[in-house]
């Protein structure tokens, strides 16, 4: 949990870095834009890791998971280079996103420059993969620490001499050059353990058929996201809800990171029927411990220490976001039930309601967004967490229904053990 806390931080220190830059606004604006691309773009390359933890067995199947890591990545290579580096690019941020045509142009560089963590990331993901599996995860919690430090040195840096959103981009990419050779140089060890080969290794039928729902999971957890920004898009003022919402996200995927690493807490530690109870009540407990966290942004000095010396935001950036903090305690609650059940149904290898709930996101967000434009919304950052804590309700309500349906078919979890 600590390890993915660290991980959303290099989000939220770039985005607090450049928002103490002259004219912030259409900065954050680029930034948000082009990272949610990437988020959205990237998301078969994310999903390979969580299905690296249910096959690494042997030298073999890791072997077979890295080619397969980068058939996902080769399927949707096209898009970053398209938006990138044509005239495509400029048409997408402009007439989707709204955005002016500097902050189109800085998109597109910051675009480009994203589509070169990938390899890195798909290495990375594969050896912290290996930790986790000999659970040795403290090991990656110091890999997460290095890319932290690494990239509060390069933004102080980078700022003291540029300006724009490239220079949040090129902060990321060097710390996580630098964490994938942790990485890699830590993974080591685990992998000389491994067997030379245990079995058959999965063929990659039998992978593409395991991942298509996870992966489609993943795109509906960044396209959700994505899709909030294409609405603020079409408000009056564009690059000011597009910059609200992009430090609102920033936020909450900081303080809400580890319910998101409960999917994979749930997909190390389930192995029998019992082990449901035990992890069911340990996610409650953590779902009520962050919606708590996130209620402490109902006292006004709290949320301004955050807004204002912390992430260091203008007054009018700063405003939306306030009123969004104030109910943000409702997403938590929300994303602990979705992510609890949709844990519980990829360890025991039940993904295809997951890929069903994944496009009801999407919809349920969509709902959202045309309704705020309709009755003219103007603060982006409500807008948008409204959108998110639409998007997890759907999910949890499908997926934990299911979870349901199987119990009384006598098909529940680990039913025989």
């Amino acid at each position: 949990m600590l390890t993915a806390e660290l991980m959303m931080l290099s989000h939220a220190m770039v985005v607090a870095f450049l928002a103490r830059m002259q004219d912030p606004a259409p900065i954050l604006a680029a930034f948000s834009i082009a990272f949610y691309l990437h988020a959205l773009v990237g998301s078969p390359v994310w999903a390979c890791q969580i299905v690296a933890l249910s096959f690494i067995r042997d030298r073999a199947s890791l072997r077979t998971l890295l080619m397969f890591s980068f058939q996902a990545a080769g399927c949707v290579a096209w898009i970053w280079i398209l938006i990138g580096a044509t005239p495509a690019g400029d048409w997408f941020f402009i007439t989707l996103f709204g955005a002016s045509e500097a902050v189109a142009r800085t998109a597109k560089y910051c675009t480009l420059l994203a589509f070169l963590m990938v390899p890195c990331v798909l290495v990375r993901s594969l050896a912290y993969g290996l930790m986790m599996v000999g659970r040795r995860t403290i090991l990656v919690t110091y890999g997460s620490i290095v890319r932290v430090v690494v990239l509060f040195v390069l933004l102080v840096t980078l700022t003291q001499q540029y300006e724009g959103a490239v220079v949040g981009i090129t902060a990321l990419l060097g710390c996580i050059v630098v964490e994938t050779l942790y990485a890699v140089a830590t993974a080591r060890r685990f992998y000389l353990a491994l067997p030379m080969q245990i079995g058959e290794p999965p063929t990659y039928r039998q992978l593409w058929k395991y991942s298509w729902p996870i992966m489609l999971m993943q795109i509906a957890e960044s396209g959700v996201s994505f899709c909030v920004n294409f609405f603020l898009g079409r408000f009056v003022r564009p690059e000011l809800a597009l910059a609200a919402f992009g430090v609102l996200d920033s936020i909450v995927r900081v303080l809400l990171s580890p319910l998101r690493n409960i999917i994979l807490t749930i997909q190390t530690l389930m192995h029998a029927r019992t082990d449901v109870r035990v992890l069911m009540r340990f996610s409650v407990q953590v779902g009520l411990l962050l919606s708590a966290v996130m209620l402490l942004f109902c006292v006004p000095a709290i949320r301004d220490w955050l807004l204002f010396s912390v992430m260091g935001l203008p007054a009018y950036i700063a405003s939306p976001v306030a009123s969004a903090l104030q109910v943000s305690f409702a997403l938590a609650l929300c994303m602990s039930a979705a992510c609890v059940a949709r844990g519980l149904l990829i360890a025991s290898h039940n993904t295809l309601a997951i890929a069903f709930s994944s496009g009801a996101r999407v919809v349920a967000v969509f709902g959202v967004g045309i309704l705020g434009v309709s009755i003219g919304a103007t603060n982006g950052a409500l807008l948008g967490l409204i959108a998110l804590t639409a998007a997890f309700a759907t999910e949890a309500v499908i997926l934990t229904s299911y979870l349901i349906r199987l119990e009384r078919r006598g098909q529940g979890l680990f039913r025989n053990s």
